[in-house]
């Protein structure tokens, strides 16, 4: 049952939007943010929790009892302990008696819920939902429009980071064991397009499970969103039992405005023209690669998308694609 101290999860596939999500609800005041504990570059020093394997699966993890103590700790700290935390992450210096004050009072009158904003979680998120009871917002992208995003940044994919996770490959991604083991054992038979839209596939059939298996969680597709943001917020708001304040609308507001631009190269978050947004995979991919994307993708694709066909041309409109 939802209570006022219910932690939530925004995760789903990377460059899905999930940063953005994840700031727009932690606008709320009894709301805090958490950055990707499950992140292996950037490991979580609030939490002390270190990981070598990205889209670790707590269940084929050999670091199960870290993951745990982690996030033990991060339910268990009472206002102070968590100040004491915080400040300490940050750095002490002539700020620190102010800062530890502002985290206690806000700890204190608030008691905000804890928001976990974290794509890397997701092939964990069943395992925080049963083990935590977070409440799961999971993101979807289109593939043309998720690969366009990877491709900007060039943020390729090891796929031995799945293959090692015995547990994983025995369950959730049987069904793709084989491509898996193929692309760890021929990566140079293979290219970026290949292996950015096997990984599209094994994301979003994870996502695809989950809607069978806790039709409770709330699924937003990255377009609907972008294009009603408005709208769609408020129903993501309702979902977590929050009120949209002026503070929430007015940030909604600017974090999605026609001043903003509506490219980034960068992999790091900054404020667009949500709507201009959905059309910038046209300039990042090739017609040979939206064709190839579509065909490698359009199994489950067409779950998410069903209007979209593998005849998809790059000069198509957002519209055609099932946006």
């Amino acid at each position: 049952m939802l209570s006022k101290k219910t932690p939530i999860l925004v995760t789903g596939s990377h460059r899905s939007g999930t940063t953005w999500i994840g700031r727009t609800i932690c606008q709320h005041a009894k709301v805090r943010y958490m950055q990707e504990p499950f992140h292996v570059e950037v490991p979580s020093k609030f939490l002390g929790l270190s990981l070598d394997t990205w889209f670790t699966h707590y269940e084929s993890s050999p670091q199960q009892a870290d993951i745990r103590k982690a996030f033990d700790m991060m339910f268990a700290q009472n206002p102070i302990q968590f100040a004491a935390r915080h400040c300490s992450t940050v750095g002490w210096d002539y700020k620190t008696p102010m800062r530890f004050i502002k985290y206690v009072y806000s700890e204190m009158v608030n008691q905000p819920r804890i928001l976990v904003k974290d794509p890397i979680a997701l092939l964990s998120a069943d395992w925080m939902h049963e083990a935590y009871q977070f409440q799961i917002v999971c993101m979807i992208r289109n593939p043309l429009g998720f690969i366009g995003s990877l491709k900007a940044v060039q943020w390729d994919f090891d796929f031995e980071h799945l293959r090692r996770q015995e547990n994983l490959m025995n369950g959730k991604l049987r069904a793709f064991a084989e491509q898996i083991k193929f692309m760890c054992k021929h990566r140079d038979k293979t290219d970026f397009i290949d292996r950015t839209t096997l990984l599209w596939n094994v994301l979003h059939h994870v996502i695809f499970d989950y809607q069978k298996k806790y039709p409770d969680w709330l699924y937003i597709r990255h377009e609907d969103i972008a294009k009603n943001p408005n709208e769609e917020f408020a129903k993501l708001f309702d979902y977590l039992g929050l009120e949209m304040t002026p503070h929430v609308k007015a940030y909604i507001q600017d974090s999605t405005s026609s001043k903003n631009p509506k490219e980034s190269s960068s992999g790091y978050y900054v404020p667009r023209d949500s709507k201009e947004v959905l059309s910038v995979w046209k300039k990042r991919l090739t017609e040979e690669e939206v064709q190839r994307i579509n065909d490698a993708t359009a199994e489950i694709s067409t779950v998410f998308y069903p209007k979209q066909t593998p005849s998809v041309k790059a000069s198509a409109t957002v519209e055609s694609v099932g946006v």
